[in-house]
């Protein structure tokens, strides 16, 4: 498999399971915290694997 296509798929996973476990914790809480560090990752690596097939 493509390694960006590796990026897009992780990254789509990431950003779905850190929005589902945001939902799920208590804002105040440290899971809630992690929920919300794995929803950033997974944009950033969508980010990083969009951005390497854009040609300038």
């Amino acid at each position: 498999m493509e390694r960006f296509v590796q990026f897009i798929v992780a990254g789509g996973l990431a950003l779905l399971a850190g929005l589902w476990g945001s939902q799920i914790a208590d804002p105040s809480s440290q899971a809630w915290l992690g929920s919300v560090a794995v929803a950033v990752g997974g944009v950033l690596a969508l980010a990083v694997g969009i951005n390497s097939q854009l040609e300038y």
